[in-house]
Parts: C-alpha cells; structure tokens; sequence
C-alpha cells in the first residue's frame, strides 16, 4: 500500500542521478545518459552515437568504472516500485545509513522475507523494515538494505519473483554507488530456502549467501527448479539453522548440508540450540554475519564448477547453452537424497492483517494437506482445535506439537458467522527428493590458466564464455580444451559494443566483460 509519503519518495528519489567523472568530456555525458535511459531504443541510439566516436575498449571500461553518484536527498527508508514482467507493479524498499557517501563505493545486502507464498504484499512496509535487525549492522558497518517483497505468484522460486530481485538489484546500483563485489543475500524461511536458490541457480551478481533457518529443496520441492549442490562451490554460504525449529530442524537439515558439502559446497555451518523458528539469535550473530560479508568479497575465480538442466544459466564467465541427451560421464555424480517428511502441518497459510479472536485462514496450500481435504477455504476462521478455544496462531502451533502424522484432528471454524465442526486425519508422511530431476542436466568443470580454458563436461551440448582483460592476454590467441580435445583457438579482440551492451544487461561495474565465445558441440 503506497501512501502519499511513499509517493513523495518515489518524487524525490527520481532527481537521483548518476554522473561519470568528467562531465565536460562528450563521452562521459554520453555514457550517463546511456546509464539513466530506460528506453531500449534510445540506448541504441546513444550506443551507435558512442560507437561512431570509436573509443579504445580501455576508455569505455575506465568510464564505467569510475562513475561518480549523487548525494541522495533521501536516507533511511525509501519505498520504491518495480514493474514485474506479470505487467504488476510491486513495491520495494531501501534502507540507506546515516553515513552513506556516494564517493565510495558501499556493500549491498538483499534480505527476503519468510512466507512468501501469502496472498498479499506485506502492507506496512516501513514498520516492517524500521524493525528488521540488520538495520543494525548497516548503520554500523555503512551497508544499504534492498528488501524485496514476494507474494504468491511472485515468490523467490518462480521466474516473476527471481527477475523482480534482480531487476531491483539493477535499480539499486543505478541510484547508489554499490560495490559491485560486496553483494550478499540473507534471508529467514522461505528468504533462506531462496537465498539457497540464488545461490545455486543465479550467483552472479552476489559475493556471498545468509540462509537462516531455511531449507535447501524448497525451490525444488515446491518451485519445480532443478537445483544442484555442485553450484554451492562457487559462493561462500553461511548457513544457520535452529534445533527447535518446528519447520527445519537442524537435526533434519544437517544430512542435506554435510552432502553439499561433500559436493565441495563452501558452507560455513552453525547451529543454534534452544531456539525454534525464529531469529532469536540476531544479537549474537549479527557480528559474526557483518565479519562474513567483510570478509567475503567477490573475486574473479579461476575455476568454476557448474551444473544446469536449464539453458542460459551459468555463473560469472561461463554458462551451459545447452544439454545433451547422452549418458552422463562415470565422474557425474547426482549429490541427491531421499527425505521422509513426517511433520504435522494443517496446510494454510494465516491472515496476518485479522485482529479477531482466532485464527484466519488467507489461503489454502496443496492438494493433500488436511485442511485440503477437508474443504477448508479462504477466510474461515479457527475458533477451536480439539477441547481447547484458539486465540491466536500459538494455539494452532501447540494443538499440531500435541500430534503426529495420522492422528485425528478434531477442528471448529467460523465460515460466514457460523461454526461448522470438521474431523479429519493428519496425513501420514510421505518421502520424496530433496531435488527434482525431471530433467536431463550438463555439468561442467571450467579452469583458466594463462590464455588457456580446460573444460571436464559431461553432457555439455554447447556453452559460452565470457572474456575479462584481467583473465587473458588480448593480443595472444585464446584456447579452449574440452575433455582434453581443442575445440577454439583464434584471437578475441575486445568489442566496446560488447562492452557497452553487457553492462547494461548487468549493470556491473566491475565485471565488465569485453566479449564472448560461444561454442556449439553439437
């Protein structure tokens, strides 16, 4: 809900502009307009104006680098709106430190939020953000807070939801100047189990990961995505979990981390006893999250290791374009486990905006929960579980505490002003992948050494690399050797073209790539 002091910042944050250091030069002038153009044909216009000039790919890339930003006329809490490619506009938000200095460059942390699948955008969002506990930490250590905000329909694991993120990434680094190898993602819940997605399908822009109290599959589970631990190699993770979480225990999450890590994950693990589902160990923790994020900044990796079902992913400098059908290569190894799901769960998710005696259902989830099965729908109200009156959703938590998978299940609601009395029986447990594989998947190992790419792959049907001056010499020959056979070996030159288009796409002043070499295999 945008309110008229919303729209006044949406006003005051348009006069936020950026500007390349020597305004007076005609190729700086240029390329800040070229940074502040939404338009798709206009930026072509100002690339074909640029390029006519005939800039040295060097120029173009110092340029970039050395953008100058604006004091904003706004710090704290900024609310903002981005265009989801649904065609809905959803809102944002920023929190910006008192010590903001658009002269240096300033750590990015993206936090998402739990219960994403809930009907509707959570509506306070300045009280919401003005009580989150890394506010802490980004006033102490200078950082901006992106907070993203999901519904169903455009959760962290669907493709409106995941490009909403990245776009609003984008917008961050337009209006402030972000370091582009201090981007972290943390989360609690679902804003874990989505932080574990990003940091599995889409690294690229981040440094590092801060899953609390999330679970690994859920994109998988109930996202559909095919998820591999092989990508955990290429980002460090800090991982915490809770031994009282009545969700994600760690008891159930450890065997899923120590596989990931025998994937050769880069997972730093911890585990909080006495704790259930909640963040309760924000205090304690926070100085150890800022110490992760100082210490965890990007770096240009000389290997990568990358699996994909899905063409076009990839991470940093290379990408899997497509996949093979042949078998997959003996040292292909599928990191997947079998899990029993025995927890007690009615299936709904709670009206958070209902002040009432009770507890309101906003939306029904799955097919095969209880409250699935026995009809239950949107805007019932729980007055009473078993003997006992229910006040607010603690009751529902202790009445489901007090079962086990295919007990019965005696429930009271309020359905139109009147209560009607519902039996029914817990589902039983049921066992499933922590992963989809509903589809074939490639895997690659990438390393780079001087001028030379050595690729162990298995399935690999074609792929692309993207090429940075600092990992080759431009003017010697570039090679490529996959599964010991040379498949490329010719000169690259570097493309301002190029240049100028990726950075738009990824608005990274730092991996700023100067071209690419695709290769079909077959």
């Amino acid at each position: 809900m945008l309110t008229k002091t919303v729209k006044y910042l949406l006003l005051a944050l348009g006069l936020l502009t950026t500007a390349t250091g020597a305004i007076s030069d005609p190729l700086s002038v240029q390329l800040n307009e070229l940074a502040r153009t939404p338009d798709k044909n206009k930026q072509e216009q100002i690339i074909h104006e640029i390029l006519k000039k005939n800039p040295s790919p060097d120029t173009i890339i110092t340029l970039l680098k050395n953008f100058n930003f604006k004091k904003p006329e706004k710090i704290g809490i900024i609310i903002q709106e981005n265009l989801c490619i649904d065609g809905i506009k959803r809102p944002f938000c920023w929190y910006v430190p008192q010590n903001y200095d658009p002269s240096y460059r300033t750590p990015l942390l993206v936090y998402l939020h739990g219960l994403v699948n809930r009907k509707n955008i959570i509506e306070d969002i300045e009280s919401y953000v003005s009580e989150s506990e890394f506010i802490e930490i980004a006033e102490e250590y200078g950082y901006i807070l992106l907070f993203p905000f999901g519904q169903s329909g455009a959760t962290w694991w669907d493709s409106v939801g995941i490009s909403n993120v990245l776009q609003q990434i984008r917008l961050t680094k337009q209006y402030f100047n972000i370091d582009d190898n201090r981007v972290f993602m943390a989360g609690f819940s679902d804003g874990a189990s989505g932080a574990f997605l990003f940091a599995m399908n889409y690294p690229t822009d981040f440094a590092g990961f801060i899953p609390l109290n999330g679970h690994p599959g859920v994109a998988s589970i109930d996202g559909g995505m095919h998820t591999y631990f092989t990508n955990l190699f290429n980002r460090p993770l800090y991982v915490i979990n809770t031994d009282e979480d009545r969700l994600y225990p760690s008891k159930e999450i450890t065997p899923m981390i120590e596989l990931a890590q025998r994937a050769d994950a880069d997972i730093l693990y911890k585990i909080y006893s006495g704790i259930g589902h909640s963040f309760d160990y924000a205090h304690e923790e926070l100085p150890f999250i800022a110490k992760f994020i100082e210490t965890h900044p990007r770096v240009l990796p000389s290997v990568i290791k990358w699996e994909s079902a899905d063409p076009g992913l990839g991470c940093m400098w290379f990408s899997i374009d497509s996949i093979t059908y042949s078998d997959r290569a003996e040292w292909h190894q599928d990191y997947n486990m079998k899990l029993v799901d025995a927890r007690v769960m009615f299936g709904f998710i709670p009206d958070e905006t209902y002040e009432g005696m009770g507890v309101r259902v906003e939306q029904v989830v799955g097919d095969s929960t209880l409250c699935a099965i026995l009809g239950i729908r949107e805007g019932d109200i729980f007055v009473k579980l078993g003997d006992n009156r229910v006040i607010d959703l603690d009751d529902v938590n202790q009445y489901k505490e007090s079962k086990e998978c295919g007990d019965s299940a005696h429930i009271i609601i309020l359905r139109e002003g009147k209560e009607s009395t519902l039996q029914g029986v817990f589902p039983g447990p049921t066992i499933y992948d922590l992963f989809r594989r509903e589809k074939l998947s490639a895997r690659a190992e990438v390393y780079y050494r001087c001028n030379t790419f050595s690729i162990r792959a298995s399935r690999l049907g074609a792929f692309t690399i993207y090429i940075h001056p600092e990992m080759v010499k431009l003017d010697q020959n570039i090679v490529i050797e996959l599964n010991g056979k040379k498949v490329f070996d010719k000169n690259v030159p570097a493309s301002p073209e190029f240049i100028l288009h990726n950075f738009l796409e990824n608005r990274d002043h730092e991996l700023l790539y100067v071209n690419e070499i695709s290769v079909i295999l077959q």
